[in-house]
């Protein structure tokens, strides 16, 4: 499901990153540390990011794509959305909707994990097309509005709507979802908890707001905060990323259509696979910050050498 490793440094450095928030360009300098590896990454594409959408759980639906995930969640009083996707593979995520039976005018809310163009750029797309109120935290406004921002290129914006704040909660009829501002990969992750359900067992799943491994210390310490407040969340058993392959959807979707009535849910996991899955992204994250650190220094050296 995912890799386990201590803080090996070369081990690390062996690795490639495919966050999109954070890689952008397949040129950036320097070694990448991410814990999740993909020969078969798809391009950004809208072609070859469409994807088939699936029940995960009854009341939670994958909408999304290749490389970037987008949740429905049902209730008694219409449809939650988390991520549009980009700009140009929103009608994909409502075409999904569709396929499923759904009608995307149903949809009331849309949250927003974090305001990088993968995930928040076909706001408007979904906007137009439902009417939905739209959810993200300060520091992402920030982001979503900025042309400038990283991950961000020029498309159509809506105007600021509903600033999510740390702790807050969405309700739609029988159904809330708390919210949990999550800094580090950008300044205003928004992370998401909320009950799913496996015929008459309900289970707490919850949704990363962004967990790409940012530089700079003051980020990294806000990101190591941030990922040891959501392990420590108790009775999390489904983790729900918004990148397929940070959770292994793909390989859980394959094995979930071929579940028989008495095997284990694939999406469900224990306590031990969730608190080993987040200590492989602090490792991940403090072996990047060890690095980042040697380099700052060795820079500095080499000023001071050539001065």
């Amino acid at each position: 499901m995912f890799k386990i490793f201590g803080i090996s440094l070369c081990l690390m450095i062996s690795l490639v990153s495919i966050d999109e928030g954070v890689a952008q360009s397949s040129d950036r300098a320097g070694p990448s540390f991410s814990p999740w590896f993909d020969p078969e990454f798809p391009p950004r594409t809208r072609e070859a990011q469409a994807a088939k959408p699936f029940k995960i759980f009854d009341n939670v639906y994958y909408v999304g794509l290749q490389s970037v995930s987008s949740y429905l969640i049902t209730t008694n009083q219409g449809l939650i959305l988390i991520d549009p996707t980009y700009d140009y593979t929103a009608d994909l995520v409502l075409d999904s909707i569709r396929e499923l039976g759904f009608d995307p005018i149903e949809i009331k809310y849309l949250l927003i994990t974090h305001g990088h163009g993968d995930h928040a750029s076909g706001a408007k797309v979904i906007q137009e097309a439902t009417g939905a109120r739209v959810v993200m935290a300060e520091g992402d406004w920030n982001i979503y509005e900025s042309p400038s921002s990283p991950g961000n290129n020029e498309y159509s914006r809506i105007a600021r709507d509903i600033v999510a704040k740390n702790g807050s909660a969405i309700t739609l009829g029988d159904t809330t979802i708390r919210l949990f501002v999550t800094p580090g990969h950008t300044s205003g992750c928004l992370s998401m908890e909320y009950t799913v359900f496996d015929g008459e067992k309900s289970y707490k799943a919850l949704t990363l707001g962004g967990i790409g491994l940012p530089t700079g210390k003051e980020k990294m310490r806000k990101y190591l905060n941030s990922v040891a407040r959501m392990q420590e969340l108790s009775g999390v058993q489904v983790l729900l990323p918004d990148h397929p392959f940070m959770g292994d959807i793909w390989n859980k979707a394959e094995r979930l259509e071929l579940r028989g009535p008495t095997d284990p849910h694939p999406f469900i996991s224990s306590r031990e696979v969730i608190i080993e899955w987040f200590n492989t992204l602090r490792h991940a994250a403090m072996a990047k910050q060890l690095f980042d650190d040697m380099q700052a220094k060795q820079k500095a050296i080499g000023i001071k050498e050539h001065n």
